[in-house]
């Protein structure tokens, strides 16, 4: 009996070992042909596919500043949040327009970016995804004192604040149009929301928030392919920002007003309203 065990144990740890082995050739066999098929793919793609990725800057062409907010505004609820319509709404377009390196961008690159950065309400996320796509067709091009050309960048950020959101450019494909307006105040997503959500009287979950953020999304690619357009034509002049009355005098104090405050007292970074979040002690 111990015999007969002895030879059917035996058996059966053979027959797993052939089994193990069979396996094993098998899944060689098919990691060797996913290779080969991975090699293949990799293969018969467009050239682009093979391309080393070029620095920076990436080609930008005149591109339909209208087109561009509209599919940003549509992205906006087909896709999910802000970073990704209105980095979407630029990449589709140049995409089709100039094709390779843009071609090899993921459509949800900055799908983090929405609600403020993963919901944080930091960075409004239609600023997000535009400025990622000017970054990249302007660094290097006319630098500024920084690294890259930021003026652009900071002039949006500023037109943006100065906003009475949301615009009524889009409503044509909006179920509903002239909603109220409210001033952003700051480019951040926290500010801007919830100053829109008490005036209208909605909260952040509601179909009127949506279509609020749906259009800010659309008038934000809007507004920075036409200064786009306008600079790689050189005819963009970039506004010189001026501090409002009620923070001058904080700039004059803390802000790079000469070169003496430079040297001494110039401690804050920005452009934003000092009032929305101190007191003044002037």
């Amino acid at each position: 009996m111990w015999t007969d065990g002895g030879i059917a144990m035996t058996h059966d740890r053979e027959s797993r070992l052939i089994t193990r082995r069979s396996m094993a050739a098998g899944s060689a066999a098919i990691l060797a042909g996913g290779a080969m098929a991975a090699y293949a793919t990799v293969a018969t793609n467009d050239a682009e596919g093979c391309k080393d990725t070029p620095p920076l800057p990436w080609k930008w062409t005149e591109l339909d500043p209208l087109e561009a907010g509209r599919r940003s505004y549509r992205f906006y609820k087909e896709k999910g949040g802000c970073g990704t319509a209105s980095f979407l709404g630029l990449l589709s377009l140049l995409k089709e327009e100039v094709g390779y390196p843009w071609t090899t961008l993921p459509e949800m690159m900055m799908a983090h970016a929405a609600s403020g950065f993963g919901g944080h309400g930091t960075l409004c996320g239609a600023l997000a995804g535009t400025s990622t796509i000017i970054n990249m067709v302007t660094f290097g091009e006319k630098r500024d004192d920084y690294l890259q050309n930021n003026q652009i960048v900071d002039r949006l950020f500023w037109w943006y604040a100065e906003q009475n959101f949301p615009t009524d450019r889009f409503d044509d494909l909006s179920p509903i149009p002239a909603q109220v307006q409210e001033l952003a105040m700051s480019p951040l997503c926290h500010t801007s929301v919830s100053r829109w959500v008490m005036a209208a009287g909605e909260q952040i979950d509601t179909a009127a928030k949506i279509e609020r953020c749906a259009k800010v999304c659309g008038e934000v690619v809007y507004t920075a392919t036409t200064a786009l357009n306008a600079y790689f034509k050189g005819e963009w002049t970039p506004p010189v920002w001026q501090p409002s009355e009620d923070i001058e005098h904080c700039i004059g104090c803390h802000g790079p007003k000469s070169k003496a405050y430079r040297a001494r007292r110039w401690n804050q970074q920005g452009h934003m309203e000092c009032m929305m979040c101190h007191e003044d002690h002037d």
